[in-house]
């Protein structure tokens, strides 16, 4: 089962913001298949139990596609493929190898988990519907998810009970909704059987706790994440999709964070929110036409990928010698190949 939601043909509206990056890969050309469409990764189904997900770079927010960001994909990819290494202890995960800074073969998942599992650490500052910051002060919420908040919280200060798990509902069309545990429960432990949520819960804290204190060793905030999971051929609970990306994560600058909350300023961040704040002040919130991207955001968005990819590995970007929406489609239908498939 693919883990990407088939959002159908990518349309580049205005066609100014794809200009520069992998955008999609074309496989009627080279006979791989159909591609199920995400709204950044092309997800080939090699056979019954693997398949091909190519991280491209395309850059989504309020639920449209923007823009490209070049080497987002590599990033994504390849960041991924670290937390994958780093936390396969925990729980196993889809990982069966990258092939290329945009490629990860992985295991089929024949079953994914109904429910979006969210933990947040700090009150980050967030426009969307789902966020804690949005429901408590904006709109004044004292009871969110379940969870009783405490008065005085300020934006991004770490939430006086710790990290919390803020479940959500995995919408086909529109927005998710949350839930409080027990709905959660609900529904996971309905589908897969009683304790599920429990196991499923206790996994994704273990992941958190060592990839938060990982990063604090690098200099860098774990402010959040959201987790996918899914069950393979033997029924065994594993990670999938992306972990621990700045798509799915918020990452903050460890040694200027203090002295910007005392400001009152937001902390130095690297995730997709430099695009929705400038979306946000274009007057753009996913209706209409996209507006056009101006080089310098999407170079900050560029960096707001490198920079924490660099950090939290050691290493630098690779360059990669196939990023080229043209290029890349041989070196799948080689790896296909490779693998048997034809």
């Amino acid at each position: 089962m693919n883990q990407e939601r088939n959002i159908g043909q990518i349309k580049p509206e205005p066609f100014q913001n794809f200009s520069r990056g992998l955008l999609k890969i074309n496989p009627p050309e080279w006979r791989i298949g159909e591609v199920k469409r995400g709204k950044v990764r092309d997800i080939i189904s090699v056979d019954e139990e693997r398949l091909l997900m190519v991280t491209t770079d395309r850059q989504s927010a309020f639920d449209r596609i923007i823009c490209t960001v070049p080497g987002k994909g590599e990033v994504l990819n390849l960041l991924s493929a670290f937390w994958f290494r780093h936390t396969h202890d925990i729980i196993p995960n889809h990982m069966i190898n990258t092939p290329h800074p945009n490629i990860l073969l992985a295991r089929q998942a024949h079953k994914t988990i109904p429910v979006e599992v969210v933990l947040r650490r700090y009150m980050a500052r967030s426009s969307t519907s789902t966020s804690i910051y949005h429901n408590y002060m904006e709109k004044g919420r004292r009871e969110i998810y379940g969870i009783d908040f405490p008065e005085d919280i300020l934006p991004h200060q770490e939430l006086p009970m710790g990290t919390i798990l803020t479940p959500t509902t995995k919408a086909e069309t529109g927005h998710d909704q949350e839930l409080t545990d027990e709905q959660a429960q609900e529904i996971v432990d309905g589908k897969f059987g009683a304790g599920s949520w429990v196991r499923i819960q206790g996994a994704a804290y273990s992941v958190f706790e060592r990839a938060y204190k990982h990063c604090l060793t690098r200099g860098l905030i774990l402010a959040d994440t959201k987790f996918e999971f899914g069950q393979d051929a033997e029924g065994n609970f594993m990670l999938i999709d992306e972990l621990l990306t700045p798509d799915s994560s918020r990452f903050w600058l460890a040694a200027t964070y203090d002295e910007r909350l005392q400001k009152g300023e937001n902390p130095e961040s690297f995730d997709k929110e430099i695009l929705r704040r400038w979306l946000a002040e274009e007057g753009f919130r996913g209706e209409g036409t996209v507006p056009i991207v101006p080089p310098e955001v999407i170079q900050k968005m560029s960096e707001a990928y490198v920079i924490p990819y660099t950090m939290i590995t050691g290493k630098e970007l690779p360059k990669s010698p196939i990023s080229s929406s043209r290029k890349i489609v041989p070196t799948i239908h080689h790896i296909i190949s490779a693998l048997g498939r034809m």
